[in-house]
């Protein structure tokens, strides 16, 4: 437990510092180093450790984080998916014929690699860049924290039902409940931050009603990536941050609640 207070205390200031305070190019940059951190994490995790495979996941996340930053059409995006799908089964078709271990699970973690990671972190770089950026993209880091936090302490406090036990024990569904209100509670509280300390617009009844959807994504992205680990019989992901694992330990939820929020508030007037 202080191992995983002290990387809070640290890593939340970090990240603050990173997706605030920075340029934009640095939010950019930050997002990328995260999305090819997980890809080595994920590839590791399902029993992939092809120095190719990395690379071309690792491309993926810069080449996907880069049409973010750039503002790519969505024809660019999809051209970009259809390429990367073709090469990584490319590779799948090659260490077969050379007789080497990459078969489906192989091909389904690339996909989680170099597509889903860095498209949910790209959703950051979005969020920065939209009107408002410096306070949106705060937004889906809130709210996971918010919602992981709160139900840490809700299911410690009133947990009794599982949510789900295979994949992950220790959450409840009193847990989970205690944690969307939190995560919706803090993202009200923050609205209200912004509109009196820095004068923005806030539409409280769509921020509460983007926290609450992206409440349920949250733990969502938590669950899944706990899934893979179970099936793969991995602990954590990595050990860059202590008590915490790997990035992809601490940044799961956001690879989910980012795009999320990034949708909601195209969607409806929240912030302006």
């Amino acid at each position: 437990m202080k191992s995983r207070l002290l990387v809070a205390a640290v890593g939340v200031p970090l990240t603050f510092i990173m997706l605030v305070l920075l340029p934009d190019i640095g939010a950019a940059i930050f997002c990328a180093a995260i999305s090819c951190i997980s890809v080595q994490e994920m590839f590791s995790a399902v029993g992939v450790k092809y120095i190719s495979a990395i690379a071309l996941g690792c491309v993926s996340a810069l080449v996907i984080t880069a049409m973010a930053y750039f503002g790519a059409s969505a024809s660019a995006a999809l051209a970009w998916c259809v390429v990367y799908c073709l090469l990584l089964f490319f590779l799948w078709v090659a260490y077969y014929e050379r007789e080497k271990e990459f078969g489906f699970s192989g091909f389904g973690g690339g996909l989680m690699a170099g597509l889903i990671i860095p498209g949910g972190m790209a959703a950051l770089v979005l969020l920065r860049l939209a009107p408002y950026g410096r306070y949106a993209v705060l937004l889906p880091i809130i709210i996971a924290y918010a919602g992981d936090g709160g139900a840490l302490f809700a299911g410690m406090l009133f947990g009794k039902h599982k949510l789900a036990p295979r994949t992950s024990p220790k959450k409840t569904i009193e847990g989970g409940i205690g944690g969307l209100v939190v995560a919706v509670g803090l993202s009200l509280l923050y609205g209200i931050l912004l509109r009196f300390a820095f004068s923005v617009n806030v539409n409280f009844l769509m921020l509460g009603l983007t926290a609450l959807v992206t409440g349920f994504a949250s733990p969502l992205g938590d669950l899944a990536f706990s899934l893979i680990k179970r099936e793969f019989g991995v602990k954590d992901y990595g050990k860059l941050l202590p008590g915490h694992g790997g990035a992809l330990d601490r940044f799961d939820s956001t690879v989910f609640s980012a795009p999320v929020v990034y949708l909601m508030l195209m969607a409806l007037n929240v912030l302006g």
